[in-house]
């Protein structure tokens, strides 16, 4: 069965980790996830803080992916 993702839509820094904002059936949700999990991921804090929509969620995985199309992006911004 393939995962369900979700387009990031704000991302917030927390004492222990990171709030991540998303939107499913026109509701805003929110998951957290501790710097540990996203130093495990290979997920840069700073970068998915600033830019919170290169990223998806997968809120049942508890597993954050960059977006396909961040790997294409122009180098500057």
């Amino acid at each position: 069965m393939g995962r369900t993702m979700d387009e990031i839509t704000g991302a917030n820094k927390m004492m222990n980790g990171v709030l991540v904002e998303y939107r499913r059936g026109g509701l805003s949700q929110i998951v957290g996830f501790t710097y540990e999990d996203l130093i495990a991921m290979e997920i840069n804090v700073l970068d998915l803080i600033e830019h919170p929509r290169d990223y998806e969620v997968d809120p049942e995985g508890k597993a954050i992916f960059p977006c396909p199309s961040k790997c294409q992006r122009p180098p500057a911004r």
